[in-house]
């Protein structure tokens, strides 16, 4: 038990190492206001699902001066939504990476040294959800968040 309860002491300082803080990512663009979603099949049913799609490219600037010179890890999240899961799929220029996220999750797109003030690459972006929950215009906020090391 003594053994234990010092490994735990001996962990707390590492721990407590790391911090996670929001991305400011005002200065991001969106190539249009809103994502037109289209039905992923011609006649929704229950074989071929009630999804709806849609795409989107913008330019994600990540104000990263706060963590110049200093390691980490930087995550694109989505709360959860009203409408319920939405997933969204993305590729990437090469400056962060491609990947895909379901709503109340966040997913790694960069790690490493932090070199520059201004993170800045291009998004394709692909958003998936149940067709049947979207009865009006929604507003998906997606953000980033960064671990310090």
């Amino acid at each position: 038990m003594k053994r234990l309860a010092l490994l735990l002491l001996a962990a707390a300082p590492l721990a407590a190492a790391a911090a996670t803080f929001r991305v400011d990512d005002s200065a991001t663009l969106p190539s249009e206001a809103n994502t037109p979603m289209q039905w992923r099949s011609l006649a929704p049913n229950r074989v071929a699902g009630n999804a709806v799609d849609g795409t989107s490219v913008f330019t994600v600037r990540l104000n990263t001066a706060p963590w110049l010179n200093k390691s980490g890890r930087i995550y694109m999240a989505l709360a959860e939504q009203p409408i319920g899961t939405v997933t969204a799929e993305w590729s990437t220029q090469g400056r962060l990476l491609p990947g895909s996220l379901v709503s109340g999750n966040r997913t790694l797109v960069y790690s490493g040294p932090i070199r520059t003030p201004l993170l800045e690459d291009t998004i394709a972006l692909r958003i998936s959800a149940d067709g049947r929950r979207l009865v009006s215009p929604q507003r998906l906020q997606f953000y980033f968040e960064i671990d310090v090391d």
